[in-house]
C-alpha cells in the first residue's frame, strides 16, 4: 500500500476548511513512490491513441475523463488520507462520480474565456443557485513538481454558499478574491461541487503536465448532471 495509514476520523481541520471555505488543503497524501507510477501512467495515455475518453480543447488541453478504468496505476479512488473526510461530509452512500486526468493546463485565459465554473453545474441549472446542495467532493492529486506560477486550480473561498455567480469584471479573469492554493506535490486539494474554481496558468517556463481529479458524491439517477 502506497498511501499513509487510515487516521481514526476525519481531520477536524479539513473538515472545518471545507464547511467554511468550500475546499481544503490534506497534506501529505501521496507519496514519491506513488506519484511516480501514476505520473507514467500518465504520459502513457496521453501519448497513445486511444480516444475514448479523451477530453481536448483548442488551447492544448489534453486529458482523459474515466481514466481509473484506463490503467491499473490509479488507486486513488479510496485514499485513507482523504475519503474519510468525503465519508463525513457526504455519508457512507457514495459513488465514484467522476475520475479526470487533465495534461497541460490551458494556455489562454481572457475575460470571455475566464474559465470559472461549479462541477455539476447542470444541478446548479435544475434547482437555481440558492438551492443547489453539496452533492460532491472532488479530490485533486497533481503529478508533476508543484512550482510558483505552474498553472495549479484557482478557488474562490466561500463561494460555495454564494447564491449568484461571482463578479468578474469584464476586463479581468478572475473573482476578487481568487486564491492559488499553497501546495507541495504531495498534497491533495479538496472542494465541493457548490465551489468556483478555475484552472491557472503555467507562467513558470517549465512544464506541468498533469493533475488527476476524483469525484465522489451521493448517487443521483440524473447522469447528465456529471459536468466538468
Amino acid at each position: 500500500m502506497s498511501t499513509p495509514l487510515p487516521p481514526a476520523a476525519s481531520d477536524a481541520g479539513t473538515i472545518d476548511a471545507l464547511e467554511r471555505d468550500g475546499y481544503a488543503i490534506v497534506r501529505d497524501t501521496t507519496i514519491p513512490d506513488l506519484r511516480d507510477r501514476v505520473l507514467v501512467a500518465d504520459e502513457k495515455l496521453l501519448a497513445s491513441d486511444i480516444t475514448k475518453g479523451r477530453d481536448r480543447g483548442g488551447d492544448g488541453k489534453d486529458g482523459f475523463r474515466g481514466c481509473l478504468n484506463l490503467d491499473p496505476a490509479f488507486p486513488l479512488l479510496a485514499n485513507p488520507a482523504v475519503l474519510p473526510t468525503v465519508v463525513q461530509l457526504l455519508s457512507p452512500n457514495i459513488h465514484l462520480l467522476s475520475a479526470l486526468l487533465s495534461g497541460p493546463p490551458r494556455t489562454i485565459r481572457i475575460p470571455r474565456r475566464h474559465g470559472w465554473h461549479r462541477d455539476m453545474y447542470g444541478v446548479t441549472a435544475d434547482l437555481g443557485l440558492p438551492h443547489t446542495p453539496r452533492m460532491a467532493i472532488k479530490a485533486a492529486y497533481y503529478l508533476t513538481p508543484v512550482i510558483p506560477d505552474c498553472g495549479l486550480t484557482m478557488s474562490l473561498p466561500g463561494s460555495h454558499r454564494l447564491t449568484e455567480e461571482p463578479l468578474i469584471s469584464a476586463d479581468a479573469v478572475d473573482p476578487p478574491g481568487a486564491i492559488t492554493p499553497s501546495i507541495t506535490g504531495s498534497d491533495t486539494v479538496s472542494f465541493e461541487n457548490r465551489t468556483w474554481h478555475a484552472g491557472g496558468i503555467n507562467l513558470s517556463g517549465r512544464p506541468h503536465r498533469a493533475r488527476l481529479g476524483v469525484l465522489v458524491g451521493t448517487p443521483t439517477e440524473h447522469t447528465s448532471w456529471l459536468a466538468s
